[in-house]
């Protein structure tokens, strides 16, 4: 809050245009998303505990198990 730098937050416009974009950046090694930690879905709270924390250095995924 006392810092003189400009924050932009909210949701970000889909677009296919700019999902293709990053599919080829990451093909092509350009990209390389950063993966601090992964939660299973059942461990949800904790991964959102986690995040409010403010140590998170990445981004945190959330994996579901698509069962039969």
């Amino acid at each position: 809050m006392t810092s003189n730098k400009k924050i932009i937050a909210g949701p970000a416009a889909e677009r296919a245009e700019d999902l293709r974009l990053l599919a080829k950046l990451a093909e092509e090694g350009a990209f390389i998303p950063v993966i601090n930690r992964l939660y299973p879905f059942e461990q949800i709270a904790e991964a959102h505990s986690y995040v409010d924390t403010g140590r998170k250095k990445g981004n945190v995924i959330i994996t579901l198990v698509h069962k039969d």
